[in-house]
């Protein structure tokens, strides 16, 4: 049988954006120029999936430096650090909220209608979680971690009824520190509880768990407020899949990581689909999405695209 397929949000940014964002930064360019590079951009990412046949697209997060940060700028009683490293040769600037937080403008969902026209397909709305907007930030106003997780869900929830408001029937929530605290998965359900509920029916609310132990917190992520949860898998040989999946709820589905985006090189067809054989021992064949393990922010344009492509001739 063919499976579905989609992708976790984020393409390499082409070199003509990485340009432009330089030019911006220097004052040599003005942002309704850079956004027009950033389309430009979203277009062609939006074009790939369409020729391969991806049966749910994203924009390819061409607006985002960072998901966390990019997000958290625009809100008032957020200042941004200097950089942070985070793992490797990864650094990001992480936001510090000086203030109480609230939202200054929308920030998604006019970003959404422009992918959604220039798309063929379904296109998925990306927006990050309120757990991980907190645990991505430090916090000097509001002291409790509580507080501030649902600060943030109360924004989360208000861009996401615009996005559905503005026609958006698919939309991915990203909690890459989900299970980061065993102690705090009661709150990341609450808060995802929050942002979510209003849109039942309106909406297929997708959680990306990024890199989540589901050896130690499967079966709590399992049952997490979701029409479908989206894991990595590739990178650890599916350890924890199957407590994972044994929890699931009979009306969630799972997108579970095929590919391996932390690893330049491009796997084979026939590897994937060996991939794909363990994974449909665990998860239910009629509720299995193929997706990559994560974005693809890292990697280069060919490799993204080489590995997307034996990604998608390995599921259908």
């Amino acid at each position: 049988m063919a499976f579905l397929t989609s992708s976790i949000g984020s393409f390499p940014k082409p070199p003509a954006l990485h340009e432009a964002r330089r030019r911006f930064s220097e004052g040599e360019l003005d942002a309704t120029a850079l956004r027009q590079v950033e389309e430009e951009a979203s277009r062609r990412v939006l074009e790939l999936q369409d020729d391969l046949k991806i049966d749910l697209l994203v924009d390819g997060e061409m607006d985002r430096a960072d998901p966390i940060t990019t997000f958290a700028e625009r809100l008032a009683g957020v200042e941004i650090n200097g950089w942070v490293r985070v793992y490797g040769d990864r650094y990001v600037r992480k936001p510090r909220i000086t203030g109480k937080l609230a939202r200054t403008s929308s920030t998604t969902a006019e970003r959404w209608r422009v992918a959604r026209d220039l798309a063929r397909g379904a296109v998925k709305a990306v927006l990050p979680g309120p757990y991980s907007l907190m645990d991505g930030s430090f916090d000097e106003h509001y002291g409790v971690r509580r507080e501030v997780c649902l600060a943030f869900a109360e924004i989360v929830r208000a861009e996401a009824l615009e996005l559905a408001a503005a026609g958006a029937t698919e939309i991915q929530f990203d909690e890459p520190s989900a299970g980061a605290r065993h102690d705090e998965l009661p709150l990341l359900r609450e808060a995802l509880g929050r942002v979510t509920a209003p849109l039942r029916g309106r909406a297929r609310v997708w959680v990306y768990l990024g890199y989540a132990d589901l050896s130690g917190s499967g079966v709590e992520l399992a049952r997490l407020p979701a029409s479908g949860l989206l894991v990595a898998g590739a990178h650890c040989e599916y350890e924890g899949l199957a407590a994972f999946a044994g929890a699931l709820p009979p009306d969630t589905v799972a997108g579970v990581g095929v590919v391996d985006v932390l690893d330049p090189r491009v796997e084979s067809e026939a590897e994937i689909r060996d991939r794909i054989g363990v994974v449909t021992k665990l998860v239910p064949a009629d509720r299995l999405w193929i997706v990559p393990d994560g974005g693809f922010r890292a990697l280069q344009p060919a490799v993204a695209r080489a590995k997307l492509t034996a990604m998608v001739s390995a599921a259908k």
